[in-house]
């Protein structure tokens, strides 16, 4: 074999190896944890138990053990920041205008049980490193952040919605509703409230609108609540609204983020009914119901699962008619082989830096409009 030969084969495999390479970090800069997509979960197997009994004990929302954040019972326990990468991404500071009410999404995963156990160690460990950490940490630039343990339920009930599904729901926001309420009756001080979650947590955190801001006396108070990852309907709600302009307050955010063109098979089912309305939804880039596409210079940036931020300009995307968000391949090497269709495990964090500078201007608004002074807490 020639030495032209040879070299020519060289470097073929060296740049077939710097391409191997580069995709990988591409991939390390927006890739997410891999949650199932929560109405989808496949359910061929079953092995799970004909009964949710025996049913964990409830938590104790008076002991600090019970909550993965609270700043009055463990005021050292903070949400943590991320490293900056880069200086064109806006400061992070924390502020203490309002508090943040923040409800993890599903971390029960494997397993026979319904519901988790909030003593088990192993779980609020996952809960910490992940949603706590990747996604409540956005939230912070508003005030204080609380967020509860609760008897989560497993992620099977999204696709069984059976009566043991129904009942293990029960369980969970039974949790959830006790906290929200020890939490107003012992350290909101009547501070404003963002509500805040992700798919199990936005599930939950509907129920807390209606029952505690839709229409009451809290209602004043609500910032704005932030679910994303979980279809929400206009007739769900009577008093609070659909966010339309990014400044707006006492209204509700929610999105779901897919691969451009993509629609998922349950959406696909209820597109089929006579009745079919199309999903709320808040672009969390625009933030507004008139401008329903975002350009890449809109982005921010995106929190990766190293916990650095790092590529503004990355993400761009469309409100669908259907209700969802759209977002187009990541605008990253080798972006067309990282797109997938379901992007549920980024709603947060892909938009990380858009939230965080939005959710701080909301709460900036509400002060302003209610004369309010930020506490030194």
């Amino acid at each position: 074999m020639s030495q032209r030969t040879l070299e020519s084969i060289f470097r073929e495999r060296f740049r077939e190896t710097m391409m191997v390479l580069f995709m990988c970090m591409s991939a390390q800069l927006l890739s997410q944890r891999p949650f199932p997509e929560v109405p989808e979960m496949s359910t061929s197997s079953q092995n799970w138990r004909n009964t949710i009994e025996p049913i964990p004990s409830p938590p104790s929302y008076l002991k600090p053990e019970s909550w993965a954040l609270n700043p009055v019972l463990s005021p050292n326990q903070k949400p943590a920041l991320p490293k900056r990468r880069r200086r064109s991404l806006p400061g992070i500071q924390f502020d203490t205008i309002a508090d943040v009410f923040f409800i993890h999404p599903t971390m029960l995963l494997d397993g026979s049980a319904w519901n988790a156990d909030v003593s088990d160690e192993n779980m609020n460990a996952s809960v910490d490193l992940w949603p706590i950490r990747h996604q409540a940490s956005a939230f912070s630039s508003a005030g204080r952040v609380f967020a509860p343990r609760y008897r989560q339920a497993h992620v099977r009930i999204f696709s069984l919605g059976d009566s043991l599904s129904w009942a293990a729901a029960e369980v969970a926001y039974a949790d959830i509703r006790r906290a929200f309420e020890v939490y107003l009756e012992q350290w909101n001080d009547g501070r404003p409230i963002v509500l805040a979650g992700h798919s199990q947590g936005s599930f939950h955190g509907r129920r807390l609108i209606q029952e505690f801001f839709d229409g009451t006396a809290l209602a004043h108070r609500l910032v704005a609540a932030y679910l994303p990852g979980m279809d929400m309907y206009a007739s769900e709600f009577d008093h609070v609204p659909l966010c339309l302009e990014p400044s707006q307050v006492g209204c509700l955010c929610t999105w779901m983020t897919y691969g451009r063109g993509y629609l998922p098979h349950w959406l696909l089912h209820k597109r089929q009914s006579p009745n079919f309305t199309a999903a709320l939804v808040t672009h969390p880039v625009t933030w507004s119901q008139t401008v329903a596409s975002s350009d890449y210079r809109d982005h921010l940036g995106v929190l990766r699962p190293s916990f650095r931020l790092s590529k503004p300009g990355a993400i761009r995307g469309d409100i669908s008619p259907d209700g969802v968000l759209w977002i187009d391949s990541p605008k990253v090497f080798g972006g067309k082989w990282l797109q997938r269709e379901d992007w549920h495990s980024g709603d947060i964090n892909l938009f990380w830096v858009n939230i965080r500078k939005n959710v701080s201007a909301r709460a900036k608004e509400w002060q302003m409009k209610n004369e309010i002074r930020p506490s030194n807490d």
